[in-house]
């Protein structure tokens, strides 16, 4: 028989505040990235969930209504690129890393 597991409320309350930190980081990174920086590296381990849902929250749009047309992997590693548009702009702006272990999670600007 499975039984649920709860989560030891210090286990909890420590991954809580540590992905409060990362949305944080992620934050402070998509503002540069608004204010005209070309790219930053957020590094290893990144959830690409997590840097979209940021994005979203402060406006950012995916590039076309389509996601095929979007999001793209390389076929045979798990790298990816997702091509964004900064708040009412057209200024296409790539998030690109990988969702195993690879190329560091980055955010920058296509070439204008």
């Amino acid at each position: 028989m499975i039984q649920n597991v709860i989560m030891n409320k210090y286990i909890k309350t420590d991954i809580e505040q540590g992905l409060q930190y990362l949305k944080t980081g992620i934050m402070n990174a998509l503002a540069d990235i608004e204010n005209g920086e070309q790219e930053i590296i957020l590094g290893e381990y990144v959830p690409f969930s997590l840097v979209v849902n940021c994005a979203e929250e402060r406006g950012w749009r995916p590039w076309t209504d389509e996601l095929d047309n979007d999001f793209d992997t390389n076929g045979w590693e798990i790298d990816y690129w997702y091509d964004m548009r900064l708040p009412n702009t057209e200024i296409k702006v790539v998030i690109a890393g990988c969702l195993w272990m690879g190329q560091k999670t980055k955010i920058y600007r296509e070439n204008e």
